[in-house]
């Protein structure tokens, strides 16, 4: 009697490995992408925005416009020349851009309304930076997807290789076939 040999099932490692190569080549590119957006916010027209209003809190608060540069000056909302000490306050910038304005719980402006001076970052104003920005947030929604694509290559892998140990038994003598 001749023995009959069964057919291999279809090798997946090929997809694991394109799996992390197609990972490996999205992060880089989300680096680079980041690293030129940034590099071009420099370049934008820097806009003031003159008295804010914001409540001087010891919880940050944040300011209106995105891509924060620097405080020029935060002032009394009653008395435009009674300037607020920088040792008053501390000034962090958020996911975004944001600029937040935190007053020390010490402060005596704290529980107060004062006008913020600051300057911004206009990135409408550059067409390179908006490519680049689009580009590193398409990239980022990918990452939303990447885990599932992922676990379905490892099922794929680890059924393949369970169809490729076993395969189907027809009564029919083989061997196992890698």
């Amino acid at each position: 009697m001749q023995k009959e040999y069964k057919k291999p099932a279809v090798d997946l490692t090929d997809l694991a490995i394109g799996i992390v190569v197609l990972g490996i080549v999205v992060a880089i590119g989300g680096l680079l992408l980041t690293s030129v957006r940034d590099n071009r916010l420099t370049d934008s027209t820097v806009v003031t925005t003159t008295r804010e209003t914001i409540t001087a809190s010891d919880a940050p608060q944040d300011l209106t416009n995105g891509w924060f540069n620097a405080i020029s000056n935060i002032t009394n909302v009653t008395d435009d020349s009674a300037i607020i000490g920088s040792g008053n306050y501390s000034v962090t910038t958020s996911v975004g851009g944001i600029g937040q304005v935190d007053f020390l719980g010490t402060s005596e402006a704290n529980g107060t309304t004062v006008n913020v001076t600051y300057t911004w970052y206009n990135t409408s104003s550059r067409v390179d930076w908006g490519l680049a920005d689009n580009a590193t947030t398409g990239i980022a929604e990918y990452g939303n997807w990447f885990d599932i694509i992922v676990i379905v290559g490892v099922a794929a892998v680890i059924l393949s290789l369970i169809f490729m140990a076993f395969g189907r038994r027809s009564g029919v003598e083989s061997g196992v076939s890698y």
